[in-house]
């Protein structure tokens, strides 16, 4: 008989170490049913949130199993024609190289000569974000960059950097999913975690953590590496559920996003801000942004747990009407992030030394 996951109880702050908290409420594992009851708590010193009991560092892997969404290999897009994606490679060849001067866009398919496709190039100011594969900043063009991308799955990411003509190099838990980039990407994905790794000081340009730090039992630990191995002139990019979301203070228990109990340490701006400081890194940037998925992922989670379902995962059980709402505070809050307000589903920060 297989033995449940073993749990561990948390007694103080994983980011700040103080003992001072507040109890917000107990969740299970809404995606796959794995049992366990995991108490959410936030800090009253730094604001992070963190759910305790928690799995231990040995048997967290327990709670991914092999369908884990990040995990899978992901399925070619449908409903967009080639031309249309021919059409947008052009015009991302066009604004990497006349707008971020990237030198290997050079003799790609673009809008030429110059003094026509520059002016097209800042019309086009709405896409760079994309142009750039959605990275809140990208460095000035070098055949040296090197990018390293922790808890990379699969290695998407890594793929969209290379094509920037980045070096990457991947670290990822799951050995199901860094089989895929291997084998299938060709890509340099380690196994296992950061600390088990002894890469040179100052290594990497670029060090990305999408969707990564909020499944970290050591953060403090870990940023500290990453600290060390960043160059001076690099960057840390980090993409996580935002705690101050519209979403998370609307659906509460159902917010997708909490995810328990792979999520066990969940931030917003102030914590954030707290854990940098902690560590001596600068936070250069950070925004915040909507996210119609989350938002219908927790709406999802709301109808089961209304109609006190025992099913888990995602469902297509969502009405017309109940797609509507989910259309409107989809709206509402990118109003918010639009005015200013740190309300968006996810977070993204810019950190360097």
């Amino acid at each position: 008989m297989e033995l449940p996951p073993k749990l561990e109880t948390i007694e103080q702050c994983p980011l700040c170490g103080s003992k001072e908290k507040r109890f917000i409420l107990t969740n299970t594992d809404r995606m796959h049913g794995i049992p366990g009851e995991f108490g959410l708590n936030q800090c009253l010193k730094c604001s992070v949130f963190y759910i305790s009991p928690r799995p231990t560092l040995k048997d967290l892997s327990s709670y991914y199993p092999d369908d884990y969404p990040s995990h899978q290999e992901r399925q070619a897009l449908h409903g967009v024609s080639i031309l249309a994606r021919k059409l947008f490679e052009y015009l991302r060849n066009t604004v990497l190289y006349e707008i971020y001067h990237y030198k290997n866009y050079e003799n790609k398919s673009r809008i030429r000569p110059s003094i026509i496709a520059k002016p097209i190039a800042y019309c086009l100011a709405p896409l760079w974000e994309r142009a750039r594969f959605n990275l809140p900043e990208i460095l000035p063009y070098s055949e040296n960059i090197r990018a390293l991308d922790i808890g990379c799955g699969p290695g998407y990411y890594m793929l969209a950097l290379q094509k920037l003509g980045y070096k990457t190099q991947g670290i990822e838990l799951s050995e199901n999913a860094a089989r895929i980039g291997r084998e299938k990407f060709k890509l340099d994905i380690s196994t296992g975690t950061l600390l088990e790794y002894r890469f040179p000081d100052n290594y990497f340009h670029v060090i990305i953590m999408n969707h990564a730090l909020e499944h970290i039992h050591n953060p403090v630990d870990v940023l500290r590496e990453i600290k060390r191995i960043l160059h001076p002139d690099g960057i840390t990019i980090i993409r996580m559920p935002n705690m101050n979301s519209l979403g998370y203070k609307i659906f509460k228990k159902d917010w997708g996003p909490l995810e328990t109990p792979r999520h066990l340490i969940l931030y917003s701006k102030q914590s954030l801000l707290a854990l940098s400081g902690i560590i001596g890194l600068r936070l250069k940037s950070f925004s915040t942004k909507a996210s119609k998925d989350f938002i219908l992922w927790s709406k999802e989670y709301e109808i089961t747990s209304a109609k006190g379902m025992n099913t888990y995962g995602r469902t297509s059980n969502v009405s017309l009407f109940q797609k509507f709402c989910v259309a409107i505070l989809t709206v509402y809050e990118k109003i918010l992030v639009a005015s200013g307000k740190d309300s968006g589903e996810e977070l993204v920060a810019v950190l360097t030394k």
